[in-house]
């Protein structure tokens, strides 16, 4: 691994030590940055007391990526849509414990390309508007996420939800997969708190590879300068340390990791 330590905008995801216990891979990140992402889910779940101490014992700046997996917050049908708010109040609730600046939030993804779904819309705009309840009683920012694949989300350009008082988080490597990330950095984006940095190498790579900087079309450096120009942080969501170590080295060579 790279010896350089990331700035303190700059964090790292514990996916990339996901067969770890939280506690050995927030080690992993404190070693190299002052800010970790931890996926609250499986064995880095927030849940888990013994989790939630581990996180406040790192002494890291923390975001929390909020579960995903089979949660339906844009189901048209109100049982599915009332357990994903639910599942989210009590991570939320625990992202809140550990003192996190930041929470992510998924939209409606399918997998595949559909036409729009009015349905669809009006079920997110109920949920963010129940979100934004929540964001207001426990002070924890709640950011939404722009999702992979034309047609996959109801959420892949700027413009196609509305977020009310939820914030922005831009990742890059789904935008680029749907050929939006230009738009999104030039559209000024006064809600944008939070980034995803990856590679791709656009829509041909539809499976989301989460690339080490550099091996594809995203322009880190414009990335990185409407985060900091936003006052975002930014979270290298990279799967492995070899990526990891491959991407900072990258961001160093590029004069990126300064602040200019």
């Amino acid at each position: 691994m790279h010896a350089v330590r990331l700035p303190p905008d700059i964090g790292l995801p514990t996916d990339a030590w996901y067969r770890l216990p939280l506690a050995a891979a927030l080690g992993h990140i404190a070693e190299r940055a002052e800010l970790a992402e931890i996926y609250s889910a499986d064995e880095h779940s927030l849940l888990a007391a013994a989790n939630r101490r581990a996180a406040l014992a790192s002494g890291l700046q923390l975001t929390v990526h909020g579960p995903y997996d089979d949660l339906e917050p844009g189901s048209p049908r109100e049982r599915d849509r009332r357990h994903a708010v639910r599942v989210h109040r009590r991570h939320l609730e625990a992202a809140a414990e550990i003192g996190a600046l930041t929470y992510v939030v998924h939209p409606d993804y399918s997998g595949r390309a559909l036409p729009r779904d009015a349905r669809v819309v009006d079920a997110l705009r109920r949920t963010f508007a129940e979100l934004e309840e929540l964001q207001r009683e426990l002070g924890l920012r709640i950011v939404v996420e722009n999702m992979p694949g034309t047609g996959f989300s109801h959420f892949g350009a700027p413009g196609d939800l509305e977020l009310g008082e939820l914030g922005l988080i831009l990742d890059t490597g789904h935008a680029a997969i749907c050929g939006t990330l230009d738009a999104f950095l030039r559209t000024p984006h006064h809600e944008l708190a939070h980034v995803h940095l990856h590679d791709n190498r656009g829509p041909a790579d539809v499976g989301d590879p989460h690339l080490p900087l550099g091996r594809g079309i995203v322009d880190a450096g414009a990335v990185v300068r409407a985060a900091r120009e936003s006052g975002a942080r930014v979270i290298l969501e990279l799967l492995d340390e070899a990526a990891i170590a491959e991407s900072v080295a990258y961001l160093e060579r590029r004069g990126i990791l300064t602040p200019s």
